[in-house]
């Protein structure tokens, strides 16, 4: 029997999914993206544009840490460790899906 992946949460609007954890990243056209592995999902191969992401910095920072010649991490990853750990808001900016 197949398992009901979970229902989305809202934040800010949007429909957001757990991350379990990072799969790949790289450069594509000038912009970082990643694959990911969603928590209660099967494996997706869709590659995302690093922005899809800054609900989910410490994902980004562990897989960074774990593969540190792998494309990235984004730019602004600090700024959006800072924000999640103050519960801020953070608008999205043109150098979002860029390499640091």
């Amino acid at each position: 029997q197949a398992v009901k992946p979970p229902d989305p949460i809202e934040i800010d609007g949007e429909n957001e999914w757990e991350v379990e954890h990072i799969l790949a990243s790289r450069i594509n056209r000038g912009k970082l993206q990643y694959q990911v592995h969603w928590k209660g999902f099967d494996e997706d191969s869709s590659w995302y544009p690093a922005h899809d992401f800054k609900g989910s910095p410490h994902a980004i920072r562990d897989f960074h840490e774990a593969n540190p010649t792998k494309a990235g991490p984004p730019r602004r990853l600090d700024e959006w460790l800072k924000a999640w750990e103050t519960d801020s808001y953070l608008k999205d900016e043109v150098d979002d899906d860029l390499p640091a």
